[in-house]
Formats: C-alpha cells, structure tokens, sequence
C-alpha cells in the first residue's frame, strides 16, 4: 500500500470537508442595504469625492489618528497629509456619501480618544448612520459600536494552509464582538462565503481596472450576502 498516496488522499478529503463547512452565525445590521453595491475606493481628495458623488454612494477614506495633534489624518500608508478627516466631512457631508473609514492605526492606546473626537465629527445619529470604521483590530473596534457606531471587521485573507485554523479565531471574534460587517479582498469572498453564508460583507477589487474585469465585479455584486463592493472605476459599471 501507498502510504504516501493515502495520506494525501485523506488530507485533501478532509480539507475539501472543512472548506464546505458552514457556520451559522448572523447580526442584525441595519448598514446599508442598497442595490447600488458599488463604491469609490480610496478617495482621499474631498474635491475627487464630490465629484464621485454623482455615480456612487459612498467612498473608502484611509484614516490614521494622530495622537499628538488629536485628528484623523487623511492618508495612506503613513504619505504626509494636511488633510484631517474633519475637514474632508465637512466639504463633503452635503454630497449625501456614506463613508468607509478605514482606520489604519487603531490601538488600545488611541481608541478612546479616536472615539471622542469622531463623536464630535459626526455629532448626530444621522451622520453616524452613514458612515461604518474598519479595522483588524476586532477588541478595540468593538468600542466603538458600544458608542453608537457602525463597525467593520478586516478578516484575515483567504490562506489554503493559514485559513485552516484562523477562522475558528474569526467566527469566535464574531460571535463574542458582533461586527455589522466582516470585510476582506474579492479573491476571499468565496471561501468567506461559505463559512459565513449569513454574514453581511464587504470587500475591495484593488487592481481590477481592465475591461474584462467589469464582469467579474458585476458577478460580486451579484451575490447576495456582499453588500459593498470598492472599485477603482471612476464610473458606476452597474448603471
């Protein structure tokens, strides 16, 4: 007997297994259940996302707090910016646009006072409801819903090896957190699918910008537990 062949064979059945595994798990979120999935991603101009505003309803803002001048700075990967997240809502917030903050830096050591301050950015539950904060960091995330406050969990990236064991630590950071959305790249949508069928998510098409692509996205949008869909198309493909 092929030892080999039957341990391979037994590993790949097992595998196949998990990976059609589901795991019942839901929230009740009431953020944005439009049919117009697609949003603007990365629009770090106010003045681009106004003009975005007429063919999407909403942009993907990459924020870091800085501690020592208490604002968001409006920036990605750490670029210098002038721009605070105050001052983008405020030339932007009478376009109507929901708003993906995505928060790079948030820590244990930030997380209170980067509460207080988008508590005085976006003063009213009106202006709440229409924005929802991303970030791997499920613990400190979490306090910000407690504050009123639409969250986003960033999963980890589909991994044929690593994913085998760290969904279990996400479907535990679910059910303890209840994020209103679990967020991560297109090419984990399937596999983030089939463990969560009944989980709101949203997710980004980083680089698919060649024609053919627009049916690929079209096919995301499509689905029916993704609810929003950053493109780096300047125009809304689904219109």
């Amino acid at each position: 007997m092929n030892y080999k062949l039957l341990f391979i064979f037994v590993l790949s059945t097992l595998y196949v297994f998990f990976y059609q595994i589901s795991f019942d798990v839901s929230v009740n979120s009431t953020f944005y259940s439009s049919d117009n999935k697609l949003w603007a991603h990365r629009v770090l101009n106010p003045s681009d996302a106004k003009n975005l505003s007429k063919e999407f309803n909403g942009v993907e803002i990459d924020v870091f707090f800085n501690s020592k001048l208490n604002c968001f700075e409006v920036k990605h990967h750490g670029e210098f910016s002038e721009l605070t997240l105050s001052e983008y809502y405020s030339q932007t917030k009478k376009t109507n646009l929901k708003y993906w903050i995505d928060f790079k830096n948030l820590s244990n050591k930030n997380a209170n006072k980067a509460i207080e301050l988008l508590n005085s950015i976006f003063i009213d539950e009106n202006s709440k409801n229409d924005m929802i904060i991303e970030s791997k960091n499920i613990i400190q995330l979490s306090k910000f819903k407690n504050h009123g406050f639409f969250i986003s969990y960033w999963v980890e990236s589909f991994h044929f090896i690593k994913s085998f064991y760290s969904v279990f630590e996400i479907k535990k950071n679910i059910e303890i957190f209840s994020p209103d959305v679990i967020s991560m790249p297109y090419n984990s949508i399937d596999f983030y699918r089939k463990k969560f069928p009944n989980y709101p998510i949203h997710c980004w098409t980083n680089g698919m910008t060649k024609p053919e692509d627009k049916i690929k996205i079209q096919e995301i949008c499509n689905l029916d537990n993704v609810k929003v869909v950053l493109t780096d198309f300047q125009e809304n493909i689904l219109k």
